[in-house]
C-alpha cells in the first residue's frame, strides 16, 4: 500500500481535507457575515467564524513544533470573548492511541468552550499528521505535552496558572505523564487509562494478545510505529521468551508507566480524577485501583461497566451528556474556576454496579466501609459413592467459611479447553456484558478432567461484592509452563451461572512437580449476588482473553495440593 509520510494513505484520506493548509499562527476568529450568521449550524462547518449562537469558536489545521522539531497537529475551541484580550482557563486533550484532534474530542472540546474554558486537542507524536514515530509515552511523548502547552499559552487567551488536562486511553497516560513533567497543570482527568504498563501487556506473566494485537494493527494502520513495538510483541507472546527479555520489556514500560511518577504528582497534591471501566480487559482495572490507593492529593475515582473507552466516547466525540465527563467537568471547575461545587468534599469513590443501573459511594479506596469475607477451598478429591449422604462426591470441591481439613490433591490438565469462558467472542463478549448482557454458563457442562469447579452453599443474604476477589493458592505445574485461568460465577438453583469476573495466572520456568505459590487477584468488579443463589470459583488452563503459556499441540496439568496446614482460600471485599 503506497504511504505518505510513513503512513498508509488509506489513513489519511478522511482528514486530508483539514490538513490542507497546516500553519501555526495564533488563535484567532473573526465575527460572523450576515449570510454566515443566517445559515451557521455548528463551529465544526465553520472554523475561524465567532459562532452567533453562544460566542465559541473552532479553530483547526494547527501544527504545534516539538522540542526536537517534530510537528504535532492540533485544534482548538476558543471561549466566548476568546478575542476581548481576558485570561480562560484551558483543557488539552492528547489523542488515544490511533485517534487524532480531528474526531476524537470534538464534542467535548465545544461543551467546554461553551462553559467558559480554551479546549485544545492534539494527535500524539507518530500518529496521522503527526510528525516523529510512536514511541508508547516515550520521555519525547512527555516532552511534546509541554511543547502543546506553549504553544496554548503563546497563540490562545490561555491563563497560564489554570491549565488542566484529560484524555482517554493513551490520552489518560499522556496526561498523567504530562503532568508530572510540568507544573502548569493543575488537574488531570485520566479516563480508561493504564498504570502500570507491564502489569497490562503481561500480567500475572499472561500474555493480553487480543488486546495487544489490537494495538498494534491500530497502531500499524494509522501511525509510525517504533520498531520495539513489534519485536516487544511478539516476545510476550513467545512462551519460550528468557525472563532477561521480559525483565528488559518491564524496564522499559517503567518510565511509560503512570504509576511512577505518583510521588511527582503528590508532592504537588496535583487534583486527579480516574475513570476505569470493569470490562476493560485492555488496560484492566486492579493495576489502576493500585494507582489510586496512592494517589494522595485531591482525587476521585469512577467505576462503571464498559468495555475499553467505552464509557468515555460518545461524550468525547459527539458531546452528548455523559455521566463521566459530567464528572469531568466539575473537577475542572473547582480546581481551574475555583468553583465551590462539592466535588472535593464527597466521597472519593462513586462506582456503578455491573448490569445494575444504581450508583454508590465509597468514601476512599482501599474503602473502609468494606470488609473481607474468607471462602476456604475444599478438594474434590477422586469420584467416589459416599453413603453418608447417599450421593456421588469428587464431582466439585467446596466454598466455606471453614478451613478445609483434608490432605489430598485436584488436578486439570490442558488436554481441552472447558465451557467456562470470559466470551466466546473477544471484545464482543465484553461489549454484550457492559450493555446488559452477561456471559452465562451451565456449572454441570465444565469438563472434570480439564476444569474444576469449588461450590459454596446458598446464600442467606444478598452478598455485595466491591473490589478484587483474592485467591491464596498454591500449585504443582508438571512442566515448567503452566496457567490457572479463574471464573468467578453467581449460580441459580437452576445451575446457570452468570460470570462475576475473572483473571489468570501463569509461569514459564518454574520447578517441574515443585510446589509454589500461585495466587493472584481476579479482576475488581462491583456486583450484587442475590439472596438463594451460590458463588462458584471454576479454574482452567485456557482462555481466547489469556496467552498461553505453552506452543500450540503441548499440554500441562496443574494439581492442587491440598494441606489442611496450608490453606488456599478465596477472599472478597464485600459491603
Amino acid at each position: 500500500m503506497p504511504k505518505i509520510y510513513g503512513r498508509p494513505v488509506a489513513a489519511l484520506v478522511m482528514c486530508l481535507p483539514l490538513l490542507s493548509s497546516l500553519t501555526s499562527e495564533a488563535a484567532s476568529c473573526r465575527a460572523p457575515t450576515p449570510a454566515e450568521a443566517a445559515i451557521y449550524t455548528t463551529p465544526i462547518l465553520m472554523p475561524g467564524v465567532i459562532s452567533p449562537k453562544d460566542g465559541t469558536c473552532f479553530l483547526n489545521n494547527f501544527t504545534v513544533a516539538t522540542s526536537d522539531g517534530v510537528r504535532l497537529t492540533a485544534n482548538v475551541f476558543l471561549p466566548s470573548g476568546a478575542n476581548g484580550g481576558s485570561k480562560f482557563p484551558a483543557v488539552v486533550y492528547p489523542s488515544s492511541w490511533a485517534a487524532a484532534d480531528f474526531f476524537e474530542y470534538l464534542g467535548e472540546q465545544q461543551r467546554m468552550a461553551q462553559n467558559g474554558y480554551v479546549a485544545m486537542a492534539y494527535t500524539a507524536r507518530g500518529f496521522y499528521g503527526s510528525g516523529g514515530v510512536v514511541g508508547v509515552a516515550s520521555e519525547q511523548d512527555t516532552a511534546d505535552f509541554s511543547s502543546v502547552l506553549d504553544w496554548l499559552v503563546s497563540n490562545t487567551a490561555t491563563d497560564a496558572n489554570r491549565i488542566g488536562a484529560a484524555g482517554i486511553s493513551y490520552g489518560a497516560g499522556l496526561s498523567m505523564l504530562g503532568a508530572a513533567r510540568d507544573s502548569r497543570v493543575k488537574a488531570v482527568a485520566s479516563m480508561s487509562g493504564w498504570s502500570n504498563l507491564i502489569d497490562q501487556m503481561y500480567g500475572n506473566s499472561v500474555p493480553n494478545p487480543t488486546w495487544l494485537a489490537v494495538l498494534t494493527l491500530s497502531g500499524t494502520f494509522t501511525g509510525n510505529m517504533d520498531p520495539i513495538i513489534y519485536q516487544y510483541d511478539a516476545a510476550i507472546r513467545d512462551p519460550d521468551t528468557s525472563p532477561e527479555k521480559i525483565a528488559e520489556i518491564s524496564a522499559w514500560g517503567v518510565p511509560r508507566s503512570p504509576l511512577n511518577v505518583v510521588d511527582t504528582l503528590n508532592a504537588r497534591k496535583v487534583p486527579v480524577l480516574v475513570s476505569k471501566n470493569y470490562q476493560d480487559d485492555m488496560f484492566s482495572p486492579n493495576s489502576t485501583l493500585l494507582m489510586f490507593s496512592r494517589l494522595t492529593g485531591p482525587k476521585k475515582l469512577l467505576l462503571q461497566p464498559g468495555i475499553h473507552g467505552s464509557a468515555e466516547l460518545a461524550g468525547a466525540t459527539l458531546g452528548v451528556d455523559n455521566p463521566v465527563f459530567d464528572q469531568v467537568h466539575r473537577w475542572m471547575d473547582r480546581w481551574l474556576k475555583g468553583v465551590q461545587n462539592g466535588v472535593d468534599t464527597e466521597p472519593k469513590v462513586n462506582l456503578q454496579l455491573k448490569f445494575g443501573g444504581n450508583r454508590e459511594t465509597l468514601s476512599n479506596w482501599p474503602a473502609p466501609e468494606l470488609r473481607s469475607n474468607t471462602y476456604y477451598l475444599g478438594p474434590r478429591g477422586n469420584l467416589r459413592w459416599d453413603f453418608g449422604c447417599f450421593c456421588w462426591k469428587g464431582v466439585t470441591g467446596t466454598l466455606s467459611s471453614s478451613p478445609n481439613r483434608q490432605n489430598v490433591g485436584d488436578q486439570i490438565d490442558s488436554l481441552l479447553d472447558t465451557t467456562a469462558t470470559t466470551g466466546l467472542i473477544p471484545i464482543l463478549s465484553p461489549i454484550m456484558e457492559s450493555v446488559g448482557l452477561p456471559v452465562i454458563n451451565h456449572m454441570a457442562t465444565i469438563l472434570s478432567g480439564n476444569g474444576i469447579r469449588y461450590e459454596g452453599d446458598a446464600l442467606n443474604a444478598p452478598l455485595k461484592l466491591r473490589g478484587s476477589p483474592k485467591l491464596q493458592l498454591r500449585a504443582k505445574p508438571n512442566l515448567k509452563r503452566g496457567m490457572l485461568v479463574a471464573y468467578l460465577y453467581d449460580v441459580d438453583w437452576a445451575g446457570f451461572g452468570t460470570l462475576i469476573t475473572h483473571g489468570a495466572r501463569a509461569v514459564h520456568w518454574a520447578t517441574p512437580g515443585a510446589v509454589t505459590d500461585f495466587s493472584f487477584d481476579m479482576n475488581a468488579v462491583a456486583y450484587d449476588v442475590p439472596a438463594g443463589h451460590h458463588l462458584v470459583l471454576v479454574f482452567d488452563t485456557a482462555d481466547s482473553l489469556y496467552g498461553s503459556p505453552v506452543h500450540f499441540g503441548d499440554m500441562f496439568r496443574m494439581a492442587l495440593p491440598f494441606d489442611s496446614g496450608n490453606q488456599m482460600s478465596m477472599t472478597l471485599p464485600v459491603r
